[in-house]
C-alpha cells in the first residue's frame, strides 16, 4: 500500500530513532490514564488510555479517518494498530514495569483499540500481568516515558489511576518521578506510577 506523505511523517514522530539528540524537545504530546485491573487476589493487569496533542491527531486522522466519519472501522483500526503502533515495541511501548524493585521487560500488549475523542485520537490498551500478591505485600511501579524524549507525556496525579473495589486487595497509589533520564535537559522527570498492594 503506498503511504502518503501525512501518514509518513506521523510515522516518523511516533517511531523516531534513538539517534535523535538527548537535548531534543518533544514533538508529540501524550495525557495518560490508567487502570489497574484485579482478578480476585491477583494483578491481573494493567490498562492504559493515551489521548494525542491536536496537531498529532490531525495528522493520523487525515490519512485513517479517510470518510472524516470520527470514527475508525475495524479495517482503519488494523491499519493504525500495524502502522502507527506496532512498531512500538522497538521502545518498549514507552513503559517500564519493576516489580518489588525488579524489571519485568517482558512486556506483551493486548486488546488495543484507537478511537477518536473531542477530534483527538486516543490509543487504549492493556498490559496482562499475572502477579499474585503475599501476605507481605506488593509493589509495582510502572514509568510512562519515551527515552529519546521525541514523544512528551503530561504530568500526572494519582486521581488518574483507577483502582478497583477489592474484598481482597487494599491498593495505595501514589506518582513519583523516576531518576531514570536525569540527563534531560529542561523538563520534569517522566512520572512513576506506584501501586502498593495489600491483602486485606
Amino acid at each position: 500500500m503506498k503511504i502518503s506523505p501525512v501518514r509518513a511523517l506521523a510515522l516518523v514522530l511516533l517511531s523516531m530513532q534513538p539517534v535523535l539528540a538527548i537535548s531534543a524537545h518533544p514533538h508529540v504530546f501524550i495525557d495518560c490514564r490508567a487502570a489497574l485491573i484485579l482478578d480476585g487476589d491477583k494483578v491481573a493487569g494493567f490498562h492504559l488510555v493515551w489521548t494525542f496533542d491536536e496537531m498529532f491527531s490531525q495528522m493520523i486522522l487525515a490519512d485513517y479517518d479517510r470518510a472524516g466519519k470520527g470514527s475508525f472501522s475495524p479495517t482503519e483500526a488494523e491499519e493504525i494498530r500495524k502502522g502507527a503502533f506496532n512498531n512500538l515495541r522497538n521502545y518498549h511501548y514507552f513503559l517500564a514495569f519493576y516489580v518489588d524493585g525488579i524489571p519485568d521487560k517482558a512486556i506483551a500488549i493486548r486488546d488495543f483499540r484507537p478511537s477518536i475523542h473531542d477530534g483527538r485520537l486516543v490509543y487504549e490498551f492493556t498490559v496482562p500481568l499475572a502477579l499474585t500478591v503475599p501476605p507481605s505485600g506488593r509493589e509495582l511501579r510502572v514509568t510512562v516515558y519515551d527515552d529519546t524524549y521525541y514523544t512528551a507525556f503530561d504530568k500526572m496525579v494519582p486521581r488518574d489511576v483507577s483502582v478497583p473495589d477489592s474484598d481482597s486487595i487494599a491498593t495505595a497509589v501514589s506518582i513519583e518521578k523516576t531518576k531514570a533520564k536525569a540527563t534531560w535537559p529542561g523538563q520534569w522527570m517522566p512520572d512513576q506510577i506506584v501501586l502498593r498492594l495489600k491483602r486485606k
